[in-house]
C-alpha cells in the first residue's frame, strides 16, 4: 500500500542478522522516500540488474550481510545502518566541493552518542537526503577539538545533544489532530477504528461513498513534512476491507514488536524489568514535600500503557515552581533516572519521593554509580564522570564533564527552562499534555 520507513528496513532485515545470514543485501532510499531492504543477488550469486539503478538514486545506499551484525538488537542494526550511511555521506562530501570541515567531528559525536538522541530525532534524521550536513546546521557548535586522541570536541556534547533535541522538536510541527479533523471533515473519511502505541496512531478509517472505501492512516505523534514537501504520516487506500484491515492489524503489530525489542534490549543491557511503581513504593507523605534535587516517582495512569514502568517514572527533579509545595506554579522539571531525556511534569503527576529501599536493582545501581562519581564537597545528584568506554583510549587526563544523568551548565539550564516553560511540552511522547502556570 505505500513504501517503508527506515524502521519497517529495518524490520525486514532482521531475519538475517537473527539468522547470520552470508548472503548481501542492501538498505536505500527510493525517489519517493520510501526504505527498501532487499537481497542483492540470486541464488547463484548474480547480482540483480536493478541494484546498480538504485545505488544510482540513492548514492548514500549501505551494502551488509547478516552476520556483519552479530546477532545484534533491533536499536544496535538501526543505529549501526543509519551510522554507515552518514559515514559514506562523509565520504562523498569530502571528494566535491560540497566538503565542510566540520564534518568529520559531527560524524564522530553522533556515532558514539546515538543513545543519547530520542527515537524522534533518530527518526527525523532518517527522512534528509543529507541527515550529516542537517546535523551540522542545527547545532550551533563547531564540534572540532584541539585535543590529541580526541575525534571531537567531547565537553560540548551535552550541549550539542540539547541544541538538536531542540532543533528538530522545533521543525516536528504537524500533529496527528489536524490530520483527524480533515478526515472527519463532511463527505470524507470516518473513523472506524484506532490503536494508539509506540508513540504511533494507528487510525482506519470509510468513505462508502470514495472510489477506494478503507483508508489505513499510522500519524507520529511528532510527524513533520521533510525537505521534500512530503510528510511522514503512513497512508494507504483499498476498496477490500480485509486489504485494509490486514493493513491495520500489520501496522499495528510493527509497532508492538518495536516497543517490545527496546524492552527486551534494555532487559538484556541494563536488567530492566517492566515494574509499575505504586504509591507505596514512596516515602510516606512525600506528595506534600519539596522535590528539588529529589529522586521522585510519576504517576503510573499519567503515562501511556506501554510506558507505565519504572525506567519512564523516576524522575531526578532539578527545579521548576512546582518542585516546591504550595508554589504558584505548577511544572516540574528533571531528568529521567535509567534514559537521561529531560522532561517536565504537572506536579499533580507526581507520586512523590522514591523510597530509595524498594528500588529495581537497576536503579538502586544507577544511583550507587551517581554517589561514587560524585565530585569532591559536592552535595548535588545531577553530576558525575562517566568511566572511559571500553576500546576507547585515552591521549591525555579529561576535564569533568556533564552525562546524560550530569548536571548540566547554567547555559544549558536556561536554554531548556525557558523553551519548555514558552512551550508547556512535558517530555516526548511517553505522556499526555497539561497546562503549567509557571
Amino acid at each position: 500500500m505505500t513504501d517503508m520507513d527506515f524502521r519497517g528496513a529495518i524490520n525486514r532485515i532482521m531475519p538475517d542478522v537473527q539468522g547470520g545470514s552470508n548472503e548481501p543485501f542492501i538498505v536505500y532510499r527510493d525517489g519517493h522516500g520510501g526504505w527498501h531492504g532487499d537481497h542483492t543477488q540470486n541464488q547463484y550469486g548474480e547480482q540483480y540488474d536493478w541494484v546498480n539503478g538504485a545505488k544510482e538514486k540513492d548514492p548514500f545506499a549501505v551494502e551488509f550481510k547478516g552476520e556483519d551484525f552479530a546477532n545484534g538488537s533491533f536499536p544496535y542494526v538501526y543505529d549501526t545502518v543509519l551510522c554507515n550511511r552518514l559515514r559514506v555521506e562523509y565520504f562523498a562530501a569530502k571528494f566535491s566541493d560540497e566538503d565542510d570541515v566540520r564534518l568529520p567531528a559531527f560524524l564522530s559525536f553522533f556515532a558514539e552518542n546515538t543513545g543519547s538522541f530520542s527515537h524522534t530525532v533518530m527518526d527525523y534524521l532518517t527522512t534528509l537526503e543529507r541527515p550529516l550536513a542537517v546535523l551540522a546546521e542545527m547545532c550551533p557548535f563547531n564540534m572540532n577539538t584541539e585535543h590529541e586522541g580526541w575525534s571531537y570536541d567531547e565537553g560540548l556534547a551535552q550541549d550539542a545533544i540539547s541544541r538538536i533535541e531542540n532543533a528538530v522538536s522545533d521543525r516536528l510541527h504537524i500533529h496527528v489532530e489536524m490530520l483527524i479533523s480533515e478526515m472527519q471533515a463532511p463527505g470524507e473519511y470516518k473513523e472506524l477504528n484506532r490503536i494508539s502505541i509506540n508513540d504511533s496512531d494507528i487510525i482506519l478509517s470509510e468513505n462508502p461513498d470514495a472510489e477506494n472505501r478503507y483508508m489505513v492512516v499510522e500519524n507520529r505523534y511528532t510527524s513533520y513534512y521533510n525537505n521534500s514537501g512530503d510528510n511522514n504520516i503512513f497512508t494507504g487506500h483499498t476498496n477490500d476491507y480485509l486489504e485494509a484491515i490486514s493493513e491495520f492489524t500489520k501496522r499495528v503489530q510493527y509497532n508492538i514488536d518495536c516497543v517490545q525489542s527496546r524492552r527486551d534490549s534494555r532487559k538484556r543491557s541494563a536488567g530492566v524489568e517492566h515494574i509499575e511503581l505504586k504509591s507505596g513504593d514512596c516515602l510516606p507523605g512525600s506528595g506534600d514535600a519539596d522535590f528539588t534535587g529529589k529522586l521522585i516517582i510519576v504517576k503510573a495512569n499519567e503515562l501511556k500503557p506501554e510506558y507505565s514502568s519504572a525506567e519512564n517514572q523516576l524522575v531526578l527533579c532539578s527545579h521548576g515552581n512546582g518542585a516546591r509545595p504550595n508554589a504558584i506554579g505548577t511544572s516540574v522539571f528533571g531528568e529521567e533516572l535509567f534514559s537521561g531525556d529531560t522532561v517536565c511534569y504537572g506536579r499533580h503527576q507526581i507520586q512523590g519521593i522514591a523510597d530509595e529501599t524498594k528500588l529495581p536493582q537497576w536503579a538502586t545501581i544507577k544511583l550507587a554509580l551517581l554517589e561514587e562519581m560524585k565530585e569532591p564537597g559536592e552535595n548535588e545528584l545531577f553530576r558525575y564522570n562517566e568511566p572511559p568506554q571500553k576500546g576507547k583510549t585515552q591521549a591525555e587526563p579529561k576535564p569533568s564533564k556533564p552525562s546524560m544523568l550530569g548536571k548540566l551548565d547554567e547555559n544549558k539550564r536556561k536554554v531548556e527552562r525557558d523553551k519548555a516553560e514558552k512551550t508547556g511540552k512535558p517530555a516526548p511522547n511517553k505522556r499526555g499534555s497539561y497546562e503549567h502556570s509557571d
